[in-house]
Parts: structure tokens; sequence; C-alpha cells
């Protein structure tokens, strides 16, 4: 007991500079939790409720807080072994920090580093506390300008430039950045021209992972300055709700697939080694080496990983010659500032100015409000690009034509987006924008630059949607949420994500001797994935070992698929029920898990399904989600403001073991069930005993 309170006075007294306070009265700050565990924070100014969230955060889930910020250390491969450090690796040769240190004065608004200071000064505080809880006095003090670069960091790990850098690494580290990513999401918005009581509907459904340091955890804040929020922060170690709604609008977020990165190969001198062509030049490439600590077992062992630097960025050595990568993320540091007046605001002009700072990328913004608008924007930062090149293949890396900058972009303005359609509604589920509302209102592609990459495919999940929306004139709010949850497939695409030439799986199966019990399982099988379905099992195997084969090709969904990888996918799947069940006609539960600690219930869906489910093999004979529905939320809005909220968080909001939170929604989740939000704030306030941080 004594060296315990000896280690915590220590460890008070070295961060006690990074949590002085002095703006801080936590006596101002009252938390609290309703039956679910949810957060709901009352305080005075939005710098104390910044404060109220870290404290929060970290009691709820300290032990991910401090793998988020690892990175911002470079100690994510100490504490969490090969994928860590390849997000060590990918936060140093972007030079994150030195980016954060560029912008910081010229980007940070005072209020902005107020919160800032003050959400740090949370964690510092939490960390000098709770010593036993601690992975590593190392990562402490925490900055406010370690949560800028942990927000950079998640921005490019939803980025094309994941993809891109893995092309150009090793396998190890291709599929370890690859672990790092989302699958996806969906969201929806209606109108009170399509909706049976004239009030307007909101639905988010993003799909992330939902055991890691990307969950969502989900609060409400109530700061007497006017910032009031019900949602989700997108990752945890986030400052402000990233997705949900305040009493006037809401908002929810998809990841979108656009030129987002670039890569060039560079022309070496014929003689001179590390020296490449820039117009009438030659120059020296800068020679790197990111020095890794990586976890192997109960050892830390070092790794050193070379590489280069040149005018276009981070630069890469293969066979074929040296590439570099350059992203659009290094734009600003207003993401914070972004969603912070997002949630502040009371009407769309208010929203559209938060918007308009261009803090956030990578991003679609599904939105509606209480005036009755709907509203889809897919966000990027782009670059003015020469339109000469074609910017979806590899540049040349020879000339100053092709290396833009981010001095100038395409304002928000130029940018793809649908405000309020006669059909009622717009939607996206990681597809194209091209078909985001009713056939006849959607945008062209014409009308964009061929520099923005756009993605021309739609997904299977965005194929349902169009397939279900069809059979309202009218909908309700039961309804839409219905279509949510829908989990069916086209049974010709089964569960293919994108493929080109993926149209007629059963000719694929018809031809391959091989497959003829296959076939007759698919034969039977009705297209839907739910729990007590013996046929899905099957095809979810499938979609499983092909998910396995995308990911080796780093995610690149607009190429033709050789046939061959769906007959193995689907021989896989086969020769798997057989091994561990004699027969392909499986429940779907019977195999396919929700698995948190000592929790485990089937699970519904696949990978291409609405309500979404991707999985990996967990134990003998069955497999465990590990992204896909995660924080989900219906809200309806009419004349007054928001009248009507309903939330799903996964497993459950904390995701300590053993914390009496971290698995009791998971019942409701996987019979898809929500709770309901109180949104009278005296209800809130008398649902439990309040507290202040201490």
């Amino acid at each position: 007991m004594f060296n315990q309170i000896l280690i915590s006075t220590f460890f008070i007294f070295l961060c006690s500079p990074f949590y002085a306070q002095k703006n801080i009265n936590t006596n101002n700050i009252d938390i609290i939790r309703d039956q679910y565990g949810v957060p709901h924070i009352f305080t005075k100014t939005d710098v104390e409720a910044a404060y109220g969230i870290a404290w929060a955060q970290c009691e709820d889930n300290f032990h991910l807080i401090q793998d988020n910020f690892a990175t911002t250390k470079g100690m994510a491969g100490r504490l969490m072994g090969k994928n860590g450090a390849a997000l060590d690796f990918m936060y140093e040769v972007f030079e994150i920090d030195d980016f954060v240190e560029r912008r910081y004065e010229q980007d940070i608004t005072p209020q902005i580093e107020k919160m800032l200071v003050a959400y740090t000064d949370a964690l510092n505080k939490y960390a000098a506390t709770h010593p036993d809880e601690v992975k590593s006095t190392k990562l402490f003090p925490i900055t406010p300008k370690k949560v800028l670069g942990n927000h950079i960091l998640q921005l490019l790990l939803r980025h094309g430039t994941l993809q891109e850098l893995g092309k150009l690494l090793t396998k190890g580290y291709d599929y370890s950045l690859m672990e790092q990513a989302g699958r996806g999401s969906n969201a929806m918005a209606f109108s009170p021209n399509i909706t049976a009581d004239e009030k307007t509907y909101l639905i988010g459904n993003p799909h992330q992972p939902v055991n890691t340091m990307g969950n969502f955890w989900e609060v409400s804040v109530h700061s007497e300055e006017g910032y009031e929020m019900f949602g989700a922060t997108f990752s945890v170690g986030g400052i402000v709700l990233a997705l949900g709604t305040n009493r006037h609008l809401g908002w929810s977020h998809t990841t979108n697939y656009q030129n987002s990165a670039d890569v060039y190969q560079l022309e070496m001198h014929p003689t001179k080694k590390h020296l490449y062509k820039y117009d009438d030049e030659w120059l020296p490439l800068e020679v790197k080496k990111a020095k890794l600590k990586v976890k192997i077992g109960a050892f830390v062992l070092p790794v050193t990983k070379k590489y280069y630097r040149s005018k276009y960025g981070p630069t890469f050595k293969k066979k074929s010659g040296y590439y570099s990568c350059k992203a659009n993320v290094f734009y600003n540091l207003k993401l914070v500032e972004q969603w912070y007046k997002m949630g502040q605001a009371s009407n769309m002009d208010e929203f559209m100015e938060a918007v308009n700072l261009q803090g956030l990328t990578g991003q679609t913004t599904t939105y509606a409000d209480k005036e009755e608008n709907i509203y889809h924007l897919s966000s990027f930062h782009h670059p003015m690009r020469n339109e000469d090149y074609d910017w979806s293949s590899i540049l040349p890396g020879n000339t100053s034509a092709t290396n833009w900058n981010l001095e100038t972009i395409y304002p928000i303005s130029d940018l793809p987006q649908i405000k309020n359609p006669e059909c009622g509604y717009v939607y996206n589920c990681n597809n194209t924008v091209f078909k985001i509302t009713a056939p006849d209102e959607n945008l062209k592609p014409e009308d964009f630059p061929k520099s923005f990459g756009l993605l021309r495919s739609n997904t299977i999940r965005a194929n349902t949607f169009e397939k279900l929306i069809k059979n309202y004139e009218k909908i309700t709010f039961e309804e839409a949420r219905k279509i949510r949850e829908n989990v069916s497939v086209d049974k010709a695409k089964m569960s293919f994500r994108n493929c080109m030439n993926c149209d007629d799986i059963p000719m694929i199966i018809n031809k391959n001797a091989q497959l003829s019990e296959y076939k007759k399982v698919y034969d039977k099988w009705d297209g839907t994935f739910t729990i007590d379905n013996k046929q899905a099992s099957l095809m979810m195997l499938t979609a499983m070992y092909f998910a396995e084969y995308v990911k080796s090709q780093m995610g690149n969904v607009e190429k033709d698929i050789p046939e061959k990888e769906i007959v193995n996918a689907m021989l896989k799947a086969q020769k798997f029920l057989m091994k561990h069940y004699g027969t392909l006609e499986v429940e779907l539960g019977k195999i396919q898990k929700a698995v948190r600690y000592d929790v485990e219930l089937p699970m519904y869906g696949s990978t291409n399904t609405l309500a979404n489910t991707h999985v990996t093999p967990y134990k003998k004979g069955k497999v465990k989600i590990v992204a896909g529905d995660s924080f989900i939320f219906y809200a309806k809005y009419g004349q007054e403001g928001l009248e009507r909220l309903e939330t799903i968080n996964a497993f459950g909001n904390s995701t300590k073991k053993g914390h009496p939170h971290s698995t009791d929604q998971t019942e409701m989740y996987v019979n898809m069930k929500t709770k309901n939000v109180e949104l009278d704030v005296q209800k809130l306030k008398a649902m439990g005993k309040g507290y202040h941080p201490q």
C-alpha cells in the first residue's frame, strides 16, 4: 500500500504542470449515468464540458485511450505489437508532429485551445490519480498537440492514403495497416416529402471496429453556454461529439472514396545513388530510418525500417523503383472546431458555416433538421490538380506539374452534394456519389473534374437500399428503421463487395464440379442472413474468405476479380463447414457470434447486408464480429425540434473487462433492439446521483 501511494504521489508531481486546472472548477461538472452507464454531462461552460468528456471517457475506456495516444509518442508497437508498430511507422513517415507544430498557431482559436487544455488536463489527472490503470508512465503527460496529432492519424486511417501506402510497403505492414481501417457505414435522411407523419428522420449507422480503439463511446453534453448534444465521439479519445444530434439538427458520417492520395514513381539517376530528377534538377533523396519497438510475446524488440523523403513526400524502394506517396489530409487542424461548431448550430446556415471550415476530409455527411431540411455532402480536401494527368494511376515523379499543394483547395460549394431532393430521401452506403437519392435527381459525373477520382460503383448495401425504398410512397419511422435493419442481399451478387464481374454467381457455381454440394445449398438459400437461417452460414463464410482476398489487394474494389478467387472462397467455406459440422447447412447463429469477454451471443448479418457484420475466425467452428454495426441512432424531428431518439452501442459503452456496462447492451444489439434516450433535462438529472470528476 505504501509503495502504491508513493508511486501515485510521484506521478501526480510529474504530471501536475499539465493538469493544473487553472480555469476548471470540477464542482461545476456533474456527471449523471443512466441505466446503461451512458454519461450525461452538465456544466456551466463548454470548456468544462471538454474536461467532463475526458474524465468520463477515462472511467469507461482508459486502456483504449492510452492505445490511441501511444502512437503519438511512438509507443504503440510496445503496447500492441505488430499492428501498433504499423501505426507508429505511419505517424512518423507522414511527419504528423511537424504538421501540427506548423499549423497550430494559425488554426487553433483561443476557445478550442482552452477546450484542448481542459481535455488533456483531465486525461493527465486521471492517469495521476489512477496509477494502477496506467500502461506506461512514458505515455504521460498528453498535450493538446498530441490530441490534434491523433485526430490527423485517424483521418489518415479512414482515408485512401491507407491503401496507397500499403501498396508500397512489405506485406507485414500492408496487413497491419489494413487492420486499423473501418469497414464502411450507412446513413439515411428522410424529409416530410416522403414520411407518413410529415416529420424528418435521420439514421446514423457507422460500421466501425467493435472491440478496438476505434470503438464509439456514447455521451450527451449539456453546457449552459449552449453546447448540447446527444451522440458519440468518433473514436475513443475524441474531444467533442463527432456524430449525433442536438435539439435542432443532427448528422452522421460515412467514409467516401475519391482520389485522396497519389503515388509517384521517381526517375532515378542512372549512375548516382539516391538522386531523382525533378524538373531540370537532380535532387538527393533524404534517407530516413524509423526506429520502432515491437512487442512480440513477452519481449519488446527494436526494428529499423528504412524509408526516404522526396518533394512528393514519404518514399519507399521496391524492386521496380522508388515510389512516393502524397496525402491530402494535411490541410488544416480545424477538425475539432468544425465538429464543435456543427454541434452548436441551430439551423442549416450555421451548420454550413461550420462545414466550410473544411477540417474534415474523407467522409460524407448526411444531415437532417427540424426545419425539414435533408442534405448529403461528400467532403474531402481536393487540391487543384492538373487535369492533363491521369490521377487514377501511378504518376510521373519527375515534374512539379504533378506536385500539387493544399494552399488552395476546392471549396465545399464545388464538392458533390444534394439538398432537399423532391423524392424526400438521401442516403449513403459507401457507394458512388452519383447514386445518393432518386435516379432522376442524382448528380452527374460530367459536372465534376476527373481528378476528383469519384467512385463510380455501387455497394451491395446501396443496391439493397435502392430496391427497398421503391416500396414506399410514404414511409413511417419504423419502416425507415426496418430498411436499416435489413439482412438480405441480391443472390446473384451474393456478398462480393463491389466486384465489377460478380453479377452472375450461379454461372460460376454451375460450371465448377467441386461446388455441386455448394449449389444445392445456394439454390435453397433465400438471400437473407438471419440468425436461424441454415443456408446463410455457407454464404457468410464465403464472404469472409473473399474479404481476406480483397484485403490482400489493399481494398481495391473497382477492378475485375479473378473468377478463381471467388471459387476459392467458396471452397474454403465448404471445407470449413464439413470439417467442423459435417454438413453445409448450419444455423448462422451457431457459427457467427458477437463476443466480448465472457458474453457470446448469435449474430446476424454479413459483409454486405445493411445491418452489417464483418467477422474473423474465433474458436473451433466459430467466427466473431470484428466490425460492422456499432453505434446506431434513429432521430425524429418535428417543427419544435428533436422529438425522439433511439440508440444502441454494440456491446456496451465501456470496454473495460468486468465493467458493469461493457456487455449490458449486447442482447439488445444482437436482437436489433434500441434504447430510448431521455430528452427532458430534468428527467435526465433525476436518473441517478450525479458526481464530480475527482
